[in-house]
């Protein structure tokens, strides 16, 4: 329940991957679905098997620092149960030392149209929290704390270099210095869809900000790897924050085997080079051969898209409805948002699969009639 100006009885949210619940409300029918509701690779990392001893230990996390730290280039501070685990433990941890009254008068700023669970977890401990549309907003504003997912889900949008240094110098330049009477300023990083192209992060270019405190970065393994089921996420940030946040999440946060599976899929460099390349190859193919249909379903051409999937904007809420429903008549299960769907991008076996389906649906075949 609610105490005061915490929320704790808020309604949680609904997430993509979501299939067998469709299963049960069809009583079995969307067993046979093509689900791209989750934008996770659908050409995940191929699964080896796990030693027996794996699931007879206690977590021993080191492993896994090791492998994170070669792969990222930088180690960890924190290794936890996705980015969701910390998404759940920043606003706990910056209420430490303040009152819930005071908690109300910190401004945090979330995308407006963004990954959900950002805003819902500062709500639930009595932030203020305001959206944004666009990045540049945030810079000469006011604002405790600034979340910026990137690239963005699930607008695709990528941050630009300009305005991520914009807000770096602001971070900086209040380490010291409160403003409005609030606490230096915290830029909250997420970039559970970068690791298909690193040279973008913040972990590539801007290390010594993190370092020096107050720029938190989060990044997992279900997105790229394809492996949200691990439930494996990465915190970067200042050292000093390392303990307050490991005694925050406790102790053995991640099983045992998903520490063995994580850390070799992280050293798994060959296959990492082959998974961005097939990505690549992917995405031609639906470029060309499914995207035209999919504007024909959705009656928009306002799409844009990540390496992990295509998001068309429309133009009503109903229209957005009627969308779903015709692609679950023919099978095709993809996630709905406020005027926008998401289609994540199919393995390049399910292609013809999901170019049947809407070759149905535009035929008409009793379910849209386009003439």
């Amino acid at each position: 329940m609610g105490s005061g100006n915490l929320h704790f009885d808020l309604t949680p949210l609904k997430h993509g991957g979501d299939l067998k619940r469709w299963s049960r409300l069809t009583n079995g029918v969307a067993d046979d679905w093509l689900d791209l509701s989750s934008a996770c690779n659908r050409e995940p990392w191929p699964i080896p098997n796990i030693p027996n001893e794996e699931w007879h230990e206690l977590p021993d996390q080191n492993v896994l620092y090791k492998a994170a730290s070669e792969y990222f280039k930088v180690k960890p501070i924190a290794i936890g149960s996705g980015s969701q685990q910390f998404i759940e433990v920043l606003p706990v941890l910056f209420s430490a030392n303040t009152t819930i009254k005071e908690n109300a008068r910190k401004i945090v700023k979330v995308p407006k149209i963004g990954y959900k669970e950002h805003a819902f977890a500062w709500k639930k401990w009595g932030f203020s929290v305001q959206s944004y549309e666009h990045l540049d907003e945030l810079i000469d504003s006011t604002w405790f704390t600034a979340v910026v997912v990137n690239p963005n889900n699930p607008t695709a949008e990528m941050a630009s270099v300009s305005t991520l240094e914009k807000l770096l110098i602001q971070v900086r330049s209040t380490s010291n210095n409160p403003i409005d009477g609030l606490e230096a300023r915290h830029l909250v990083v997420d970039e559970a869809f970068m690791d298909a192209t690193p040279e973008y992060s913040l972990l590539t270019n801007h290390i010594e900000d993190i370092a020096l405190g107050n720029v938190w970065v989060m990044r997992s393994v279900g997105k790229f790897f394809g492996l949200p089921g691990a439930r494996v996420g990465f915190l970067f940030a200042a050292h000093e924050y390392a303990n307050s946040i490991n005694n925050l999440i406790g102790p053995w946060a991640v099983a045992t085997p998903a520490l063995y599976l994580v850390a070799k899929a992280l050293r798994d460099s060959k296959w990492q080079t082959c998974a961005r390349e097939a990505l690549s190859i992917r995405h031609q193919h639906f470029w060309q051969i499914i995207r035209p249909k999919l504007n024909t379903v959705f009656d928009s051409q306002a799409v844009r898209s990540n390496a992990l999937f295509y998001t068309w904007q429309l133009d009503t809420e109903e229209e957005t409805e009627q969308a779903f429903d015709w692609l679950h008549r023919v099978g095709i299960h993809v996630r709905r948002g406020e005027c926008w769907i998401r289609v994540a991008l199919p393995a390049m076996a399910e292609m013809d699969q999901l170019d049947k389906g809407l070759i149905r649906l535009i035929r008409g075949d009793g379910l849209k009639d386009l003439s």
